[in-house]
């Protein structure tokens, strides 16, 4: 049993500071931990101000807990995406570097000198383990490429290796990794284009217009009920039943949110965290707030 606490602990807090600190943040285990209560104690008021269950309480505070514990994750991913599209970029510097007759090194300080976001940081490390640490450069390209942890960032030091060891016209193969990172990124660009239209689509309708005529025809029944009540024979329309109208809302923008997540972003959990709780809280708006203004109007 222990082993298992110990492993969600590491999982949830001990990861996360990692990953922190990686992304230059100097946050202890008792910083993140005040973080996830805050967030928890935030997620049960607003449940209860929204009139949820006790069951859309508990999703609401399972999801932004979620969320919370997933946030490094995210900003960490965004860092690399960062760097890797920008990899590209420090790699035409470096061709022109090398063409020009500078050495390997020569070429990383050029990319260090032309401030290219991210990558220049990556480099400038490099030359600081091989001139301050007095490690080799195959050393010192591998220690930070496994820091990252980007396959890109692998494979060009894989390259930078393999012509350090063996010779030949490094420029060459650069100009290849170059232009294949700029297809496919052009390729990632093109798909988000044609998905991105269809999602958007139905992010509105599925979170916004539904949840919206919800809200309509809560409220319509609300103002019904009172105009007849004692003249109808159907039972009048009570807060539990709103209150279940609202928690088909979220759970059903809950399940919206994770599939909208898998094209974009594919099976990661740290992401279905956050678009989850990105479309239930905009379903739980709409619907609450259709159903308050639209109650005055029918009255």
């Amino acid at each position: 049993m222990n082993k298992y606490i110990e492993f969600i602990y590491y999982k949830t807090i001990k990861r996360n500071i990692i990953i922190l600190r990686k992304l230059g943040r100097n946050i202890d285990e008792k910083m993140f931990l005040m973080f996830i209560l805050f967030v928890l104690c935030i997620s049960v008021f607003i449940g209860v101000y929204f009139h949820l269950s006790l069951k859309g309480i508990a999703i609401l505070s399972f999801l932004y807990t979620g969320t919370a514990i997933s946030l490094p994750t995210i900003l960490y991913e965004n860092k690399i995406e960062a760097l890797e599209n920008n990899i590209p970029k420090a790699l035409y510097v470096m061709i022109l570097a090398l063409e020009s007759g500078r050495s390997i090194n020569e070429a990383l300080d050029e990319v260090v000198k032309s401030n290219i976001k991210e990558v220049s940081t990556v480099f400038k490390r490099v030359l600081y383990l091989m001139e301050k640490q007095k490690i080799s450069f195959e050393e010192a390209i591998t220690v930070v490429s496994t820091l990252y942890g980007s396959d890109v960032l692998k494979m060009l030091s894989k390259i930078l290796i393999e012509n350090r060891k063996y010779g030949g016209d490094l420029a060459e193969p650069l100009k290849i990794l170059a232009k294949t990172l700029e297809d496919l990124k052009l390729y990632k660009r093109q798909l988000l284009s044609v998905t991105g239209t269809g999602l958007a689509l139905g992010f509105i309708i599925l979170c916004g217009v539904v949840p919206a005529i919800c809200g309509l025809l809560g409220a319509y029944f609300i103002a019904t009920s009172k105009m007849l009540s004692g003249m109808s024979p159907l039972p009048p329309v009570t807060p539990e039943d709103i209150s279940r109208g609202l928690e088909i809302i979220q759970m059903g923008t809950v399940i919206i949110g994770m599939l909208f997540a898998i094209p974009i972003f594919g099976l990661k959990i740290e992401r279905m965290f956050l678009i989850s709780s990105i479309t239930m809280t905009s379903g739980i708006l709409v619907y609450y707030g259709i159903l308050k203004v639209a109650s005055g109007l029918f009255t």
